[in-house]
C-alpha cells in the first residue's frame, strides 16, 4: 500500500513538471550594421540619463516644464494605473498555484418522513432534528499540463509589457511637452521678426505719404506701402493664434486647465546658437533603450505563452477537494472531537468532444502570436527608421540654415539699396516692395529653420529612446528568429 501511495505522488510530480505548449525565443529585430546618416560624435555632449534628457538643453524653463508633466500628465497617470492593473493581474494569475481554502456555516431544522429508505436509526419513526455545520472547504487545481505557469507567464509578461508603455508614455509626453515649448517659442521669435519688419514699414507709410504730399510721389505708392503694412499685421495676427494653440496643448499636457495656464512671451532670440549635438550610438543599442521595443517583445512573450495555455483546453483538469469540520444536532457538543467530519476527494475530467472549441481556442492564439510577432518586428523597423529621419533633418537643416543666413545677409543689403535708391528717386516704389517682402520672408524662414532644428533634435532623442550614457547600453542577444509556432509545441 505505501508503495502504491509512493507511486501515484511521484505519477503526479511527473505529470505537474509537464507543461504543454512552444518555449520561448525571443525574436531577432532587423537590425542594421550601422545608422545610413551616421551620427554626431560631440565630445562636448554630456551624458544623459532617461529620465531627465531634457536637461542636454541647458534651459531651466523647459526644466522646470517637464518636472510638472511628469508629476500632473493625465495620459502619464493613465499608463501608472494600467501598470497596476496588470501587476495586480500577475498576482491573480499566481494565486491559482495554491489551493482556495474557504470558511461555511449553517444551521436548519430537518423534519424526516417515516418511510424514508434506511431509516433504521429512529426505530421506523419520523424524526425532526435540529443540523449545525461548521465546515471548511479545501479545492486545489493540480497543474497537470501548465496551464497555471503559462497563465503566469502570459499575466508577467503582460505585466512587464505595460511598465515598458509607461516608460514610453512618459517619454513621448515629456518630448511633446518639448516640442510644443520649442514650436511656442519659434512662434515667438518669428512675431518679433514680423514686428521688428512692421516698425520698418511703418516708418516706409510715413516716408511715401510725406513724400505724396509734396507733390514727389503718386498715391499709388503709399497704398503700396499701407498694402504691405496690413499684409504683415495679418500675418502676426495668425501667430499669435497660433501661439495661443501651442500654449494651451502644453497646458494639457501640464495637466492643467487651459484657461489657468500661461507662458511669457519669449524676448531673447533663443534660436541664435546651435541645437545641442545627439549621438546616435550603435544602431544595436536602440533595442535596448527604446521602450516600445521592449512593450513589444514582452506582448510576443505573452501572445507564446498563450498558446500553451490554449492548448490545456484539451487535457484533462485534475482537482483535489477536501472538507474538514464539525456538524451536530445542538450548539453545545459542536466542538466535540466525536461530531468532527472530513473528506477528500480526486477527480479528474478530459473533454471527448467540443466541437471544434479547443482547436479553434488555439488557432486563435497561434494567430495573436503572428501579429504580435509582426509587430514587433514593425516596431523595430519603425524605431530605425524615425532615427534615420531626424539625422537626414538635421543634416539637411544644418545646410538650409546656413543657406537662408546668406539669403537674409543679402536680403538685408538688398533692401537697403532699394530703399536709398527710392529717397533718392532713382526707382520706384515697387522695388522696395519686393525688398521688403523678400527680406521678411527669409527671416520668417530663418527663424523658422532654427526652430525645427531644435523639434528635430527632440524627436530624434526621442526616437533614440531617451537618454544615453557614456557606456553603450548592450542588448541581450537573441537566440534563433521565433517564427510561427506551430501547433503541436514542446512539452
Amino acid at each position: 500500500m505505501r508503495a502504491f501511495r509512493r507511486a501515484i505522488a511521484l505519477g503526479l510530480f511527473l505529470v505537474a513538471g509537464c507543461a504543454v505548449g512552444p518555449k520561448y525565443q525571443r525574436p531577432i529585430a532587423p537590425v542594421p550594421a550601422q545608422f545610413k546618416e551616421g551620427g554626431t560624435a560631440d565630445s562636448s555632449t554630456p551624458d544623459i540619463a532617461y529620465r531627465d534628457w531634457w536637461r542636454v538643453f541647458k534651459d531651466p524653463e523647459l526644466d522646470r516644464l517637464e518636472t510638472a508633466a511628469d508629476a500632473a500628465n493625465q495620459d502619464i497617470r493613465l499608463a501608472v494605473a494600467r501598470v497596476d492593473e496588470a501587476e495586480a493581474g500577475s498576482r491573480y494569475a499566481r494565486s491559482f498555484l495554491f489551493p482556495t481554502i474557504s470558511l461555511g456555516a449553517s444551521v436548519s431544522r430537518n423534519r424526516e418522513a417515516q418511510n424514508r429508505p434506511n431509516n433504521g436509526n429512529t426505530n421506523g419513526l419520523a424524526a425532526t432534528f435540529n443540523d449545525f455545520q461548521l465546515p471548511a472547504f479545501l479545492s486545489y487545481e493540480v497543474d497537470a499540463w501548465g496551464r497555471v505557469r503559462k497563465s503566469m507567464e502570459a499575466a508577467n509578461a503582460t505585466a512587464e509589457a505595460t511598465a515598458a508603455d509607461l516608460r514610453f508614455v512618459r517619454l513621448a509626453v515629456e518630448a511633446s511637452v518639448a516640442m510644443d515649448y520649442y514650436n511656442l517659442l519659434e512662434t515667438d521669435a518669428e512675431r518679433q521678426v514680423l514686428t521688428s519688419t512692421m516698425r520698418g514699414m511703418q516708418r516706409a507709410v510715413d516716408l511715401t505719404t510725406n513724400r505724396f504730399r509734396g507733390g514727389l510721389t503718386s498715391q499709388l505708392e503709399v497704398k503700396q506701402a499701407e498694402t504691405l503694412l496690413n499684409q504683415t499685421k495679418a500675418q502676426a495676427e495668425a501667430l499669435d493664434v497660433q501661439r495661443s494653440q501651442l500654449e494651451h496643448a502644453i497646458a494639457v499636457l501640464e495637466g492643467e486647465a487651459a484657461s489657468d495656464f500661461s507662458l511669457p512671451i519669449s524676448r531673447e532670440g533663443l534660436f541664435a546658437g546651435l541645437p545641442p549635438a545627439i549621438p546616435s550610438g550603435l544602431p544595436a543599442e536602440l533595442l535596448a533603450r527604446r521602450p516600445d521595443i521592449a512593450e513589444m517583445e514582452r506582448y510576443v512573450a505573452a501572445a507564446n505563452a498563450g498558446i500553451g495555455v490554449a492548448k490545456t483546453a484539451g487535457l484533462p483538469h485534475i482537482s483535489l477537494t477536501g472538507l474538514a469540520g464539525f456538524e451536530s444536532t445542538n450548539t453545545a457538543g459542536l466542538f466535540s472531537w466525536q461530531n468532527g467530519i472530513a473528506s477528500l476527494a480526486a477527480s479528474a475530467l478530459t473533454p471527448l468532444f467540443t466541437g471544434g472549441r479547443v482547436r479553434s481556442g488555439v488557432d486563435q492564439a497561434l494567430a495573436v502570436y503572428r501579429q504580435s510577432l509582426a509587430q514587433y518586428q514593425k516596431t523595430v523597423l519603425t524605431a530605425y527608421q524615425e532615427v534615420e529621419d531626424q539625422l537626414a533633418a538635421l543634416r539637411i537643416l544644418a545646410g538650409e540654415a546656413q543657406s537662408t543666413a546668406d539669403a537674409v545677409a543679402a536680403a538685408q543689403q538688398a533692401e537697403e539699396i532699394a530703399q536709398n535708391r527710392y529717397e533718392k528717386g532713382l526707382v520706384s516704389y515697387l522695388d522696395v516692395v519686393y525688398a521688403q517682402t523678400s527680406l521678411l520672408a527669409n527671416e520668417r524662414t530663418s527663424t523658422r529653420i532654427a526652430g525645427e532644428r531644435m523639434v528635430a533634435t527632440v524627436v530624434l532623442i526621442k526616437a533614440l529612446g531617451g537618454g544615453w550614457l557614456g557606456v553603450p547600453v548592450q542588448p541581450e542577444t537573441p537566440p534563433a528568429q521565433a517564427e510561427a509556432v506551430s501547433a503541436e509545441g514542446e512539452n
